[in-house]
């Protein structure tokens, strides 16, 4: 990896855009099959974290407990049904991992000059240094996370609506059915608890996994083990961090659904001829938060934060490491 000279004194490894090392596609196609790894590996503790973040606690049928939810799913449903809506990711992952590493590549060197720069001139003291080099990578993966949500956020509304097992059997029911029934707006009306949530995972998460392996491999070496350990300590920790927006997305995509739910094991058309038409309860992004803290207190922000670290860790450790890992090889191999 390419380096300045005040980036090696500071002996932080910093990635610069140099063409004959990498190209845009190579980062792309890492980024797609990286993201494809990621979700695929993830979904049926997705599927798990979903169905319990859904319904409000102590809601007769809610379910209570990772435990529960697995039970009655597998007992009723089977093994396949934890990959239900997987699909949902699979059309969406692709293009959006492409923009998310693409636009890393790019934007990390650049914030780490500004930065660099900027403490020199004394306006910033947490720019050199190991700081420096966390604060620009997390800031580069906050600005793909921009790109990533656009196209993931529609993608994420109908993989929810397919988890819950109600009435959609495929993607394309689906999103016919949401715009039907609640239009264009259901799409895009968790858009800004998305960016809210996904802002703020992304600096602690690209910043303490840059931390962690600047720890452990100081001089930038490509290692296998220091990606996985880096990327599940990030994952842990910014899951944990951003939980409570979380479960308020969530609410916000599933909310007309709730009622449908009297267990993970309910038959789906039962539950849908039940309650054929539940009305809109949460408004928006500040009315979900009241409503939440007035009906459940500070426990009802943290509903799902097991499942939700048990997937973010593992999954920022597989989707960094599969993305280094391809990078890479077109590397070496001179593709694209």
């Amino acid at each position: 990896m390419a380096s300045n000279s005040q980036e090696d004194a500071a002996g932080w490894d910093v990635d610069e855009w140099d063409p004959s090392r990498g190209s845009f596609a190579q980062h792309a196609v890492a980024g797609s099959i990286a993201g494809m790894a990621e979700h695929s590996m993830m979904f049926p503790i997705d599927t798990i974290k979903t169905l319990m973040q859904t319904r409000p606690v102590g809601l007769a049928g809610g379910s209570s407990s990772a435990v529960v939810v697995v039970s009655q799913l597998w007992s009723v449903h089977g093994v396949a049904r934890f990959w239900r809506g997987v699909q949902t990711m699979f059309t969406g992952c692709v293009p959006a991992h492409g923009a998310y590493f693409t636009i890393y590549e790019t934007a990390k060197p650049a914030l780490s000059r500004m930065l660099t720069t900027n403490s020199h001139r004394g306006n910033n003291a947490l720019g050199s240094g190991q700081y420096g080099g966390a604060l620009a990578a997390g800031g580069a993966v906050a600005l793909g996370t921009v790109a990533h949500d656009v196209i993931m956020t529609p993608m994420d509304v109908c993989k929810q609506r397919l988890q819950l097992g109600l009435y959609h059997n495929r993607m394309f029911d689906c999103a016919c059915a949401i715009m039907r029934q609640e239009g264009l707006r259901a799409f895009v009306l968790s858009y800004p608890t998305t960016l809210l949530m996904n802002m703020p995972y992304a600096l602690v998460m690209g910043s303490v996994n840059e931390s962690l392996r600047h720890a452990m491999h100081p001089d930038g070496a490509y290692t296998l083990s220091a990606y996985l350990l880096a990327g599940a300590g990030a994952g842990a920790a910014a899951a944990a961090f951003t939980n409570p927006l979380d479960v308020v997305k969530t609410r916000l995509q599933t909310q007309h659904l709730a009622c449908m739910l009297p267990s993970a094991a309910a038959p789906p058309h039962e539950s849908a001829r039940a309650c054929p038409s539940a009305p809109l309860v949460y408004r928006g992004l500040a009315h979900t938060v009241s409503a939440i803290w007035q009906q459940e207190g500070l426990r009802g922000f943290f509903r799902g934060i097991g499942p939700r670290m048990l997937i973010h860790a593992p999954s920022v450790a597989i989707c960094w490491s599969t993305y280094e890992t391809i990078k890479h090889t077109l590397e070496r191999l001179q593709y694209f």
